[in-house]
C-alpha cells in the first residue's frame, strides 16, 4: 500500500523510541529534518525506565526541552517478551463441547518432520483452566444447539473458582455468526467471572477455529502486562512534560493509541521490528530501489523482510513462538543471530554460532558486564573491526578480556584467537544468508537483483560480507543505521485493520462485496473517531480446493479480480490455473491516516574521499591489514572510498571489505558494491 504525504514544515521536535533487547534506541527528528542519535541500556525487568531515561538524555544531548516534543512514536517488545518468556497472565478457555482441546492439537504439524525429540511449545492455556459448554453454530451461522443460560450460569461458577486473570470465549464457527460468543461475555462479565473476558471474534472474526483461539489466546494472555505498562509510561511521559499524544507502533507497520494497544495487545507483538520495515521501504521508494530486502540485526535477532517496488511484503498468517497470530502484520523473518548470539561447540566438536544471546544483562564479554560466554561482537572486536569503544566513546570495550576468552575458546577447536573469531563471523553469515534467502529465493525472487538495506546496530558490520557471500546488487547503509527502527516509526501512519468473512465465488455474488466494505468503514469510522482516512479494500482469495489465500486488492469487476489473482499467484508460486474456480473468502480494509512529510536534509557536495582519522589492523582473510578509518561524520555527498575501510558513527560501525567501493549519496546513504575490475 503506497502512502503519500503531502509536505509540511515540522514546528517541534519528532521522537521515536525503539526498546531492543541491549539497547533502547532514540530517534530525535529536528525542525529541519535532520535527525539525532541516542542509545540507553535497556532496562528488561522495567522497559519504561529506558524509555524515559532515553527521552530525558536526549532532550539534554541536544540542549531541549521535553515541552518541545510534538509527536512521540514508540516501539516495545513487552508483549513479544511476555509471550517468549511465558510471564503473562492466568488465561482460561471457554469453548464449543467436544472442542477442549483445540490448542493442543494445534495444527498436527510437528517442529521437525523426522526429530522425535522436538516437540511444540506447551499451549498458553493448560487443560485444567479449560470449560466446555454445549452449543453449537453451524458453519453457516445457523443455530444448531442454543446456548443454555441455565449451563452457563454453572459454568461461570466453576471458571470464577479458577480465579482467572483473563477468560477467552471462542466458539465453534463464531466467525459465520457471533450470538452465542457475544452473549456468553455478556452474562460472564455481568457475573464478574474474570477481570477480563473477551470473544476470539473482537480480536479476529476470521475462519479457522485453531488460528482465531490462538489469536485471543495470545491477546489475552499479554493484555494485563500490556496495559499496565502503558498506563505507567503514559503518566511517566506527561510527568515529563511531554504534550504530544503518545503513540504506539504495531506489527501492521502502523500506529495505535495506548488505550487501543493496551486492550488489543497482539496488535504489537512484532512493534519493534515493524519500525525497520516500514523505514527500510520508505528508504527504498526514496532512492528508486525496486527490490530490496530489509535486514535488521540487532543485539538477539535479526530481522529479515522483502520489500518491492517499495512496499514491504504483508502476511495474516504470522506466528510467534510456533503459536498463530491470525492478525494483519509486515511479513518478517527472524532468526537467532546477533551481536549477542554465543559462540559454543554441538557434541560432535564443531563451532556453532546462537540461537541463545548473551542478551543486554549480562552482554558479551567485552561490555564489562559479568558476560563469560564468546559472541559475535567480541569476534568483531578481536579482529579489529570494532574498537575499544562504542556509542561516540561512552561505552567502553575490553579488548583483552575478549581476546583471552577467545584464545581459550580457539584452542579447543585447535585454532588462534583470530583464527576462530573469524570462524565465529563466517558462521553467523551462513546462518543470516539462510534467512535472506527464506524471504527472497523461496519466494521466486532472484536475489541477484536485490539490494541489502542493512541496519540495525551490528548490520553495517555484517552487510558487506553478505552482498559478498550472496552475490546481491548492493549493500545499503541508512544515515543512522543503529536506529533505523526508531527513525521509521516517526513515518508510519496510523493504520487499523478490519475484516469479515463472506464467500463470494461467481460474477453474479460480487455485487455483495459492496455492502460489506461499507460495515467494515463504519467500524473504521467508530474504531478510529473520525471518517478522514484512507480506506484500502482488500480481499482474500484463492482457487477452490486450496487451504490458504492471497491478499489483493479488491478489483472492480469480477473478470478483473480473477486476472490480477491469477497475476498474484503465479508471481507467488510460479504458476497459474485457468482452469480452477475462484473463491473469495475474507474482505478486509486498511485504514490509515497518512503522516505529512518533512524535510530530506542532503549532504554537502564533496567528490573527495574523507581524511582518515586513523588506521588500524584489521584481520582479513586471513591476514592483518593496515585499515583506514573514517569518521563517517566527514563523509560528503559523491564521496567514493575503496575498501577494505571502516566508517564509524555514534550508533553503529560500517566494514568495507578489500572488494568492494563505499559510495555515498545525496541523501548520506552508504552504497557498497564490487569493484569491477578490467583486465
Amino acid at each position: 500500500m503506497t502512502l503519500h504525504r503531502t509536505p509540511t514544515h515540522n514546528t517541534g521536535l519528532q521522537v521515536a523510541v525503539d526498546t531492543g533487547g541491549t539497547f533502547t534506541d532514540i530517534g530525535v527528528r529536528r525542525e529541519d529534518g535532520s535527525i539525532a542519535v541516542w542509545k540507553v541500556p535497556s532496562t528488561p525487568a522495567a522497559p519504561d525506565e529506558a524509555v524515559i531515561d532515553g527521552i530525558s538524555g536526549a532532550m539534554e544531548q541536544q540542549g531541549r526541552r521535553a515541552e518541545e516534543i510534538t509527536r512521540l512514536v514508540h516501539g516495545t517488545t513487552v508483549a513479544t517478551n511476555t509471550i517468549l518468556t511465558r510471564t503473562g497472565a492466568k488465561v482460561g478457555l471457554l469453548t464449543t463441547k467436544g472442542f477442549r482441546d483445540v490448542l493442543a492439537i494445534a495444527h498436527q504439524a510437528r517442529p521437525s518432520l523426522y526429530d522425535n525429540s522436538q516437540h511444540r511449545p506447551d499451549p498458553l492455556i493448560p487443560n485444567e483452566l479449560i470449560a466446555e459448554i454445549n452449543e453449537r453454530m453451524d458453519a453457516g451461522g445457523e443455530i444448531l444447539r442454543p446456548l443454555g443460560e441455565a449451563e452457563l450460569k454453572n459454568i461461570a461458577d466453576e471458571l470464577r473458582a479458577l480465579k482467572l486473570d483473563a477468560l477467552v470465549v471462542s466458539f465453534l464457527n463464531a466467525y459465520a455468526n457471533s450470538e452465542h460468543e457475544d452473549q456468553a461475555v455478556r452474562y460472564l462479565r455481568e457475573h464478574n467471572v474474570a477481570p477480563i473476558i473477551s470473544a476470539a471474534t473482537d480480536i479476529t472474526a476470521e475462519m479457522r477455529e485453531y488460528d482465531r483461539t490462538s489469536t485471543a489466546t495470545i491477546n489475552c494472555y499479554v493484555q494485563p502486562k500490556m496495559s499496565g505498562y502503558m498506563e505507567r509510561l503514559k503518566e511517566s511521559v506527561e510527568d515529563l512534560g511531554v504534550p504530544s499524544k503518545l503513540w504506539v507502533m504495531q506489527s501492521n507497520g502502523g500506529l495505535l493509541d495506548p488505550s487501543m494497544a493496551g486492550t488489543h495487545s497482539a496488535r504489537t507483538v512484532l512493534s519493534g521490528l515493524a519500525g525497520g520495515v516500514v523505514g527500510a521501504a520508505n528508504w527504498a521508494r526514496q532512492l528508486s530501489l525496486d527490490k530490496v530486502v530489509s535486514f535488521d540485526i540487532g543485539g538477539t535477532s535479526t530481522d529479515i523482510a522483502l520489500i518491492r517496488g517499495g512496499e514491504p511484503d504483508e502476511t495474516t498468517t504470522g506466528e510467534i513462538d510456533s503459536m498463530p497470530l491470525r492478525l494483519p502484520s509486515v511479513d518478517v523473518h527472524t532468526i537467532g543471530a546477533g551481536g549477542g548470539s554465543i559462540a559454543w561447540r554441538d557434541s560432535g566438536g564443531s563451532l556453532r554460532v546462537g540461537p541463545h544471546s548473551a542478551g543486554a544483562d549480562p552482554g558479551p564479554i567485552s561490555y564489562q558486564r559479568g558476560g563469560t560466554e564468546l559472541t559475535v561482537t567480541d569476534a568483531h572486536l578481536v579482529l579489529g573491526r570494532l574498537g575499544n569503544g562504542l556509542l561516540g566513546g561512552r561505552f567502553d570495550l575490553d579488548f583483552d578480556a575478549a581476546h583471552e576468552k577467545m584464545t581459550e575458546f580457539g584452542k579447543e577447536l585447535e585454532l588462534s584467537a583470530e583464527e576462530c573469531a573469524d570462524g565465529i563471523l563466517k558462521v553467523i553469515a551462513a546462518t543470516m544468508a539462510r534467512g535472506i534467502r527464506k524471504v527472497s529465493v523461496e519466494r521466486g525472487i532472484d536475489i541477484r537483483a536485490c539490494h541489502l538495506m542493512s541496519f540495525g546496530g551490528a548490520g553495517p558490520l555484517h552487510g558487506a560480507d553478505l552482498v559478498h557471500e550472496l552475490a546481491m546488487e548492493s549493500a545499503v547503509i541508512p544515515p543512522v543505521p543503529g536506529i533505523a527502527s526508531a527513525v521509521g516509526m516517526l513515518d508510519a501512519p496510523i493504520r487499523h485493520d478490519f475484516s469479515a468473512p463472506t464467500y463470494v465465488d461467481n460474477l453474479e455474488d460480487f455485487p455483495q462485496l459492496a455492502p460489506l466494505y461499507d460495515q467494515l468503514k463504519q467500524r473504521a469510522t467508530e474504531e478510529m473517531g473520525t471518517s478522514e482516512f484512507t480506506g484500502t479494500q482488500l480481499v482474500d482469495a484463492r482457487y477452490r480446493g486450496q487451504s490458504y489465500e492471497l491478499t489483493i486488492a479488491l478489483a472492480p469487476d469480477w473478470d478483473t479480480q480473477r486476472t490480477q489473482f491469477d497475476r498474484a499467484h503465479e508471481e507467488r508460486y510460479g504458476f497459474f490455473d485457468p482452469d480452477a474456480e475462484l473463491e473469495i473468502v475474507v474482505t478486509r480494509l486498511s485504514a490509515t491516516i497518512e503522516q505529512p512529510d518533512t524535510p530530506q536534509p542532503s549532504l554537502p557536495q564533496g567528490n573527495a574521499a574523507p581524511k582518515e582519522k586513523e588506521r588500524r589492523p584489521v584481520y582479513i582473510d586471513g591476514a592483518w591489514v593496515e585499515t583506514p578509518i573514517y569518521d563517517r561524520a566527514e563523509v560528503t555527498a559523491g564521496a567514493v572510498i575503496e575498501g577494505p575501510a571502516i566508517l564509524d558513527q555514534f550508533d553503529t560501525t560500517t566494514y568495507v571489505r578489500p572488494d568492494q567501493l563505499c559510495t555515498c549519496d545525496e541523501f548520506g546513504f552508504l552504497h557498497l558494491t564490487r569493484i569491477t575490475r578490467t583486465s
